[in-house]
């Protein structure tokens, strides 16, 4: 999942707000992650997988780990007390998270343990994908992106284009393809592993938050006001998907079977069968933004939010 900076989703206002433009002179490197009672609920941003692993990060470097969905516990050590708005793991113990601040941290052990790698310029960072041979990229607000070609051990800047726009996801695609959904419907994709970029025509205008690539090679984008877009020609054509609600949508996976699920605003759980005619909706009770989901099977998933991690069924 991503977001825009200039555009907040609702559940991440008072998280971005305080974290870009509070007066401490407390830089998120020079203390450690808050240890919290229930962790479980502190504000989250991001979702991934470390092998069988389930990892979520959010605010004042709270990094969460579950062996099972239902059961989980705060990382031993985490450097850092920044934002942490993305995260990427290559096998079971090798992962990174990044996030304010220029922060960029790794893993070796399942994310139990992590350490510094880069701080830098301090960039607002919004995303990362590593992959394999030790090549990664970060992306960030204001059009930054850097790569490393070590295992984040030095990073170089890239330009993915001329514009500012925040770029709010990276995400691979088939055949090799890299592609970054950003700011004002702006959508670019690689070829090279992240040296060169081409801008894509989406046909609109507001933020896109987020990408899936699913295993038929069809590309799904999706970000403010229920926008939804599919391509199956590698991103140089796009199709408008109508969902019912405008809600806008934060975070797009590919179920066991074939489906797809979405989480979005104001409590929004959707999910769609593979040709995306039928959208099933419901809305959480509790109404919190989900910022990020991972599928459990095809009935379940995983959700990160403001109030924390938890499971949600599908709806059928």
């Amino acid at each position: 999942m991503m977001f825009g900076f200039r555009t907040f989703t609702p559940l991440l206002t008072v998280l971005l707000c305080s974290s870009l433009f509070s007066p401490s002179q407390v830089l998120a490197e020079d203390i450690p992650a808050l240890h919290l009672p229930g962790a479980q609920h502190a504000p989250m941003v991001a979702l991934t997988r470390a092998g069988e692993r389930l990892v979520a990060a959010g605010d004042h470097g709270v990094i969460l780990l579950g062996d099972d969905p239902k059961t989980w516990r705060q990382a031993t050590s985490v450097p850092v007390d920044a934002l942490l708005t993305g995260l990427s793991f290559t096998d079971a113990l090798h992962g990174w998270a990044v996030g304010h601040e220029g922060v960029v941290l790794n893993t070796e052990d399942g994310g139990e343990h992590w350490k510094v790698q880069h701080l830098d310029d301090r960039p607002v960072l919004l995303s990362i994908l590593m992959l394999d041979g030790g090549i990664g990229i970060v992306t960030g607000a204001y059009g930054y992106a850097a790569r490393t070609t070590d295992a984040g051990k030095s990073w170089t800047p890239i330009r993915v284009s001329a514009d500012d726009y925040h770029l709010n996801q990276i995400f691979a695609g088939p055949e090799g393809s890299l592609y970054i959904a950003a700011e004002a419907g702006q959508l670019y994709r690689s070829y090279d592993a992240g040296l060169n970029w081409k801008a894509l025509d989406t046909g609109v205008d507001g933020s896109l938050w987020t990408g899936q690539s699913l295993r038929d090679g069809r590309i799904l984008v999706a970000g403010m006001s229920g926008r939804l877009l599919m391509s199956a020609d590698k991103g140089e054509t796009w199709q408008a998907i109508q969902l019912e609600a405008e809600t806008s949508i934060t975070d797009i996976a590919e179920l066991r079977d074939g489906r797809i699920a979405m989480v979005g605003n104001g409590g929004m759980v959707a999910s769609a069968d593979a040709r995306l005619t039928n959208f099933k909706t419901l809305i959480r009770p509790d109404r919190q933004g989900l910022a990020a989901l991972l599928p459990l099977g095809s009935l379940n998933i995983v959700y990160a939010s403001g109030v924390g991690v938890g499971m949600q069924p599908l709806p059928r």
